[in-house]
């Protein structure tokens, strides 16, 4: 194995372009805390009532969003609304044991530092046995702290003027309040917020909020969230979305570099080295910094280079496929002048001599990227990153999509949902971009599909990567235009039909690479 030096020049590399003090001023930058957060429950969560079935969600997302300390990313197996994060588990007409009987998997699949949760009115409203709500709601607070110890939970009652119900809710709410004590005295963090007294203006039937109640209860659910952040109770516990690779094999690349959870500019010589320029919004948003040539290099074939976050340290190591299909790795530790390089060496024995077919994505939402191939026919197969090699190997999770395409260049894998795990997308030839939610795959929780997301802005998929470029947690659409590679950026706000795209223009004017 090459040794550190000679594979990626940490010692003797040429001088980067700026001054020593701009680039050591900037290199400890890391990205605001993105809480996990599942907003669990019935109909309500799911946003019965709301014309565009946003539920309390968007406007929390955009209360959230008036501040800097910290930004969240919805998770859950469901997905709707019109939003940026469409990811939930609400479920129509679940009562609290039915929200138990799924809450085992749901929390192992998605990994919530905090859950929002609202349950309570359809065990209130039906014939079964409603004064022992109460203890089913303990019962289902005691699997979620033990499924997930260290989890936040913010519950809001029930809205204590709906109508019609055969239990008053102030009863059940003054036990969800008391809960507060219970729970503090065995350790776990508990907030109970107070739910909107909502009139029939903020009601748009029985049970259901409007969009103007959903704002109120936002409001509350916000006030119970920040208090858990500034309390330190509801903790950030993963790496933000930078695990997965763009999906480019060109030699323009877009990755978080420097762990400030935006994806920046990378080109990648034909020798390997790279070159990179950190993302401060782009041009006519706050533009670029030059960080210079951080690697020299470890083959002459670019499109054997992946730029994907190995150890889940939220910046982006250098993977090398080489011509057997092993996988080399080597850990960013800052990059040549900067910090330099880890060698990990041979993380990966390989299943395939076709490079192409190898991407480096997240799947499971943990941070760290994980080994796939696309296989011929389109399926997907899965080996869980625990490690590497010699660090603590991988999990062989199997087949777990039957594909779409026997075309693997038209495959993307990344996270357009915010939830951490990367969703399959493909660019149809007609430029077309459809994606599948990732729930597990076929061997968990399956795929939510949420059809048509783009109409594509070209015919030509090599042009086309997606990348968080704003640090939303989102991946954002980016084409990158020869001979120039000019740079346009269109933001996720949800897609076509859940919220659209946000067009930046072009965001650089590029670097031509021969």
């Amino acid at each position: 194995m090459l040794g550190l030096s000679a594979a990626l020049g940490v010692a003797g590399a040429a001088a980067a372009p700026g001054t020593p003090s701009a680039h050591a001023a900037s290199a400890g930058t890391t990205a605001v805390p993105s809480l996990r957060v599942m907003p669990l429950g019935d109909s309500i969560t799911a946003g019965a009532g709301s014309p565009t079935w946003s539920s309390y969600r968007a406007p929390l997302w955009n209360l959230v969003a008036g501040q800097s300390r910290y930004t969240v990313r919805y998770v859950g197996s469901q997905a709707g609304g019109q939003l940026s994060d469409l990811a939930h588990e609400g479920h129509s007409g679940y009562m609290i044991d039915d929200i138990r009987a799924g809450i085992d998997q749901w929390l192992a699949e998605a990994h919530p530092d905090v859950v929002l949760l609202h349950i309570g009115v359809n065990d209130l409203d039906r014939s079964t046995d409603p004064a022992h709500a109460p203890d089913r709601l303990r019962a289902l607070l005691d699997r979620i702290y033990a499924d997930r110890p260290g989890v936040a939970v913010v519950m809001e009652g029930v809205i204590p003027t709906t109508q019609g119900l055969q239990t008053s809710p102030s009863a059940y709410n003054d036990a969800a309040r008391q809960l507060q004590a219970v729970e503090a005295q065995a350790g776990n963090s508990f907030r109970y917020v107070e739910p909107p007294a909502l009139t029939s203006s903020g009601m748009a039937d029985r049970l259901h909020p409007n969009d103007n109640g959903y704002q109120q209860m936002a409001q509350a659910f916000y006030t119970g969230l920040d208090q858990a952040y500034s309390a330190g109770a509801a903790r950030a516990s993963v790496a933000s979305n930078t695990a997965s690779e763009s999906g480019g094999l060109g030699r323009v690349r877009y990755a978080d570099f420097d762990g400030d959870g935006k994806a920046d500019y990378l080109t990648i010589n034909q020798d390997g080295s790279v070159h990179v320029w950190r993302n401060k919004g782009g041009d006519g948003h706050g533009g670029w910094q030059d960080y210079g040539q951080v690697a020299t290099g470890a083959t002459t074939d670019p499109g054997r280079v992946r730029l994907a976050d190995f150890d889940g340290d939220g910046k982006a190591d250098y993977e090398v496929i080489n011509a057997d299909g092993s996988v080399h790795v080597w850990l960013n530790k800052g990059g040549d002048g900067h910090g330099s390089w880890q060698d990990l060496g041979l993380v990966a024995t390989g299943l395939t001599t076709d490079a192409t077919r190898v991407k480096l994505a997240d799947f499971d939402g943990d941070g760290r990227a994980d080994y796939t191939v696309i296989n011929p026919n389109g399926s997907v197969r899965v080996f869980l990153n625990k490690g590497g090699d010699g660090h603590g190997g991988w999990q062989d999770l199997g087949q777990v999509a039957t594909g779409l395409t026997s075309d693997a260049g038209r495959v993307r894998l990344a996270d357009f949902d915010g939830d951490g795990k990367a969703d399959y997308a493909v660019i149809d030839p007609g430029g077309a971009v459809r994606v599948w939610l990732n729930r597990g795959g076929d061997t968990g929780g399956g795929w939510v599909a949420l059809g048509q997301v783009a109409t594509g802005l070209t015919t030509d998929q090599s042009r086309v990567q997606f990348a968080d470029f704003d640090g939303g947690g989102n991946a954002d659409y980016i084409r990158t235009d020869p001979p120039s590679n000019a740079a346009t950026v269109y933001t996720w706000n949800g897609g076509d039909g859940h919220g659209s795209w946000i067009g930046l223009g072009q965001v650089a004017t590029g670097i031509p690479t021969g």
